[in-house]
């Protein structure tokens, strides 16, 4: 089944850089395996999500809305733990963009349509989500977290977030991003939609979308004309790509906001 999402306006997709030296402050959120992670309601407090993968295992955060029942949100969870499950075994995207500048500052203006295609038989993945109810569910006043583990072979991730002073993670600008051979690294970022499950899920989307970018991007129309008043541009260009092994390692949602920005690394597809 073939996604298509809307991205009107300005749309900001970070991409990779290598991760540079540590500070003091990146102790807080290690990935070192000595190192113990943060449990499930540190993290839903902080809302800064750690999810490394281990022992061949992925590590995934299902996401309901708050429901009357907890059986029904933790099934919610895990149907959107079973999509992301899914997008790990394999995305095809296409993503077209379109600029146009103008003289002035406030003339400019992006659009971007962006389809994704991957199976969406989520009920295939249940068997393979486990959880424990102890210790792997939480609840903020926007949503329930569950963590789940996935049978996947994949990659370690050597990785320490950085943090600035007012606790925000460095790779959010694109700074410290980790570098794994043979993977894609990408932040993707979504301001509120109507639900907190639905903005994480935009801003995955929006490091998809980035990745394919970097993967092949080509100019199917750049217009330019000048008039006495000055000139403009319309570029229109064109992404498309695969990706295997794609995986969330960690997600953060501003308080101040409630935007939330993903970094998330990949293969490319063949």
């Amino acid at each position: 089944m073939k996604k298509a999402i809307a991205l009107p306006g300005i749309v900001f997709l970070f991409f990779s850089c290598a991760s540079s030296g540590a500070d003091k402050s990146q102790q807080n959120f290690p990935s070192d395996t000595n190192v113990k992670t943060p449990s499930v309601s540190k993290q839903g407090t902080a809302e800064h999500w750690i999810t490394r993968p281990s022992e061949n295992t992925l590590t995934i955060i299902g996401v309901s809305s708050l429901q009357v029942k907890r059986d029904a949100e933790i099934a919610a969870a895990k149907e959107d733990a079973a999509q992301k499950a899914a997008m790990y075994h394999g995305i095809q995207g296409s993503i077209e963009s379109f600029h146009n500048a103008g003289v002035n500052f406030f003339d400019y203006v992006a659009d971007s349509k962006v389809e994704l295609e991957y199976d969406t038989d989520y009920a295939k993945y249940f068997d393979r989500l486990t959880f424990d109810p102890e210790h792997d569910v939480t609840a903020t006043d926007e949503a329930v977290f569950v963590r789940f583990r996935y049978a996947a072979m994949a990659v370690p991730v050597d990785f320490i977030t950085s943090m600035n002073d007012d606790g925000r993670p460095n790779w959010t600008y694109s700074r410290d991003l980790p570098r794994i051979d043979g993977y894609l690294t990408a932040v993707g970022f979504a301001r509120n939609q109507v639900r907190l499950r639905d903005t994480i899920r935009k801003s995955t989307e929006a490091a998809v979308a980035r990745m394919i970018e970097d993967i092949s991007t080509r100019i199917i129309s750049n217009d330019k004309s000048a008039t006495g008043a000055g000139a403009s541009a319309m570029i229109q260009t064109k992404s498309e790509g695969k990706l295997d092994n794609f995986q969330t390692i960690e997600f953060w949602i501003d308080p101040k906001t409630g935007y939330v920005y993903t970094l998330a690394i990949a293969r490319q597809g063949k």
